[in-house]
């Protein structure tokens, strides 16, 4: 379950942002970082500001990883908690993987399980992939193959590859006729025909 660093996101924009949004990202860029973090704050304070959660998001990526400042584990998880608060993706996925790993944090993976949840609702791939790992080994929830395999499947739909090992592994677990269910459930999901296993008849 890796932590994705979406620092990419940083350098992601468009015109229609808020102008100071967009002043702070320019000044982060040309290396102004006490200019940066100071327009940043100015953005994630004001409550009218729709870039106000991004903004906390990028503040928690700076102090989180010492990017032109020096590391600051206790403010970079301020400001995940409240982008995620205000229903970051990408601030709620990387504090879910904090909780999962007890990074910062005290490891609770009932909060990771939560916050998984809510990244994968919002449509974040890896979260959708870390959460089906949870319902697969049980681990913050109850165990639920079924599940698994449907945001496994959304998972893959969304680029993350490895869902395939687990879609494959799962197939051999559930039955034929549960197989043939969630086949025809999540069809929309499925990129390619999954075989069912072989039932062998029983000999008279």
């Amino acid at each position: 379950m890796k932590y994705l660093i979406l620092f990419s996101f940083l350098f992601s924009f468009s015109s229609s942002f808020s102008n100071d949004y967009f002043k702070a990202l320019e000044l982060f860029n040309l290396r102004k970082i006490e200019d940066s973090l100071d327009m940043f704050k100015k953005v994630s304070n004001n409550e009218n500001d729709e870039k106000r959660s991004d903004a906390m998001f990028n503040l928690a990526i700076i102090y989180d990883n010492g990017f032109g400042v020096p590391v600051d584990k206790t403010r970079a998880l301020y400001y995940y908690e409240a982008a995620s608060n205000l229903s970051n993706k990408y601030a709620q996925y990387n504090l879910g993987w904090k909780y999962y790993n007890g990074e910062s944090v005290n490891k609770d993976v009932i909060k990771a399980f939560e916050l998984y949840q809510a990244a994968s609702n919002f449509g974040h791939p890896q979260a959708m992939f870390n959460l089906a790992n949870m319902h697969y080994s049980g681990v913050g929830t109850v165990k639920n193959l079924k599940i698994a395999y449907k945001l496994f499947l959304e998972s893959k739909i969304f680029g993350i590859n490895e869902s395939d090992y687990y879609i494959k592994k799962i197939s051999k677990e559930l039955s034929p006729e549960e197989l043939l269910f969630l086949n025809g459930e999540y069809s929309s999901l499925i990129e390619e025909e999954i075989q069912l296993p072989i039932k062998l008849e029983k000999e008279e």
